[in-house]
């Protein structure tokens, strides 16, 4: 039976078979916990059981010390009262409750306000780092450590876990300084955003096997057939070891052409991959098992997802790019983007052997494409703070960028850079800018793409008889005299 919600009351309504499958399947408990301990409670949890198994190790060692009476026995036991071990350990525990609770509030406010004025991600990073856990699985299995002391505790023992936890105790409090401290550097705009691009650069070598087992395009004709998904959520992860298992034996008979890519958001019914070749019972084969290939999660992550990662540097540059915001993050951002791409176009796909040698896989590789998207948003966002800085910044990173791509790639990317020029009209006719159009124009005409040369150079003018300096050489000719655009050729006209 079904239960339908209606204003005021509930309906129970006959249960209908024909409608499950468009009923989302619930989350799996073992799933849940998964995502969670891979997030944050793994290394917690780990650290509190280990104090625990330190606790079990100082009570057994107090029973051990406890039955051989002597000198020594009678002097901790004067030197450390049953009574004060008992009152000390009970303020060190309501102490360490404390601490933790208060820095965690503050940590809290902190990372708000810093994920309000750089990105979200800011709570992701606090999440997944291993400082962090560690920090927050010291203190808990302190606290955890110092009650079971206590608890367990008997008027005969010498006090060795009681001292323990004194000693545990004052390492809390020297260890606070260093997570304090730590925090803060994380919450620097700049931290941020190295960090997105150190998990950018490692899940794109984890990427790496994927795109160098599969083509670009599919080889095979025919009618396709196509397989859906039921589940909701980002593509995280596509297994090359699994579709290799399922492949096996197909030669180039079967082709799987999947229609999405890592880091895409799916909803019921959405087209996942397009299976062709081969006859029907092999192709309905491949097709009932490929989901099994594609990893599906209800958050990304930017160590398994390189283009979050750049969306993610995209995020920061944009939210700093707003008005009263300091251009100087948007600019590192933007620095981060270029180093990404250049280092990727440097690196290239490396030889499928490498990995196992081809699958009869299509997977487009888009990675250089979202950078490009990512600094043409900014070009087009740059408007509306009149930041001319980013938005100079941004343009002179595209020169750099595309000299770097081929094919697709670079068409892809002209025609955005086309369509978001006349943007750059609304600011000043600033030397960033200057240098920027400048720079840009040239690398046009190294590509060959004259005709959108000819376009930027129109630009420049405009833009200087727009902030009112009359002549319109007054911006542009001087900059050619300069060469601002370093090795890169330049075509006077």
């Amino acid at each position: 039976m079904f239960v339908a919600i209606v204003p005021g009351q509930s309906i129970l309504v006959p249960e209908a078979p024909h409608l499950q499958r468009f009923v989302p399947p619930a989350q799996d408990l073992r799933v849940r916990w998964r995502l969670s301990a891979t997030e944050f409670l793994f290394t917690p949890l780990l650290m509190v059981l280990g104090f625990v198994g330190l606790a079990a190790v100082s009570v057994f060692a107090d029973i051990a010390l406890s039955r051989s009476r002597g000198a020594v026995h009678d002097l901790f036991l004067r030197l450390f009262p049953h009574d004060n071990l008992l009152r000390m350990l009970s303020v060190i525990a309501s102490g360490l409750v404390t601490v933790t609770t208060l820095t965690l509030s503050a940590l809290l406010v902190a990372i708000s306000h810093t994920s309000t004025s750089v990105a979200p991600v800011v709570f992701d990073q606090f999440l997944r780092r291993r400082a962090n856990q560690a920090y927050f699985g010291y203190f808990a299995g302190c606290a955890t450590f110092t009650y079971l002391v206590m608890a367990v505790s008997r008027p005969e023992w010498i006090g060795v876990g009681a001292m323990l936890a004194v000693v545990l105790a004052a390492g809390a409090l020297v260890l606070l300084v260093f997570m304090g401290y730590g925090v803060i550097d994380q919450m620097r705009p700049t931290s941020v955003v190295r960090s997105i691009q150190d998990l950018a650069i490692r899940a794109r070598l984890r990427q790496m096997p994927l795109v160098a087992r599969s083509r670009r395009r599919r080889t095979l004709d025919g009618e396709p057939t196509s397989v859906t998904t039921r589940e909701t959520g980002y593509v995280i992860d596509i297994s090359t070891a699994r579709l290799q298992d399922l492949l096996r034996g197909t030669g180039e008979e079967i082709e799987v052409e999947f229609r999405v890519r890592i880091g895409d958001l799916l909803a019921y019914g959405d087209i996942v991959a397009h299976i062709r070749g081969g006859d029907t019972g092999r192709r309905a084969h491949v097709a009932d098992n490929i989901l099994s290939c594609v990893m599906i999660d209800r958050s990304r992550n930017a160590g398994v997802d390189p283009d979050h990662a750049v969306e993610q540097l995209g995020h920061v540059a944009w939210a700093a790019n707003s008005t009263r915001q300091n251009p100087d993050v948007a600019v590192a951002a933007i620095g981060a983007l270029r180093d990404l791409s250049a280092r990727w176009a440097a690196a290239g796909v490396p030889d499928a052997e490498l990995y196992g040698g081809p699958l009869p896989v299509v997977y487009e590789d888009v990675v250089q494409r979202r950078i490009v998207t990512a600094l043409v948003d900014l070009v087009v966002v740059s408007t509306s703070s009149r930041q001319h800085q980013t938005c100079a910044a941004a343009l002179s990173t595209l020169a750099d960028i595309l000299p770097q791509l081929e094919g697709r790639d670079r068409d892809v990317a002209v025609r955005s850079l086309q369509r978001a020029l006349p943007a750059t009209l609304s600011h000043v006719a600033s030397v960033e800018m200057g240098h920027g159009l400048a720079k840009l124009r040239a690398t046009l005409d190294t590509i060959g793409r004259e005709d959108l040369a000819d376009e930027v150079r129109e630009m420049g003018p405009r833009l200087a008889r727009e902030s009112g300096l009359g002549e319109e050489g007054d911006m542009l000719d001087s900059l050619d005299d300069s060469t601002p655009t370093g090795p890169l050729s330049f075509r006077f006209r």
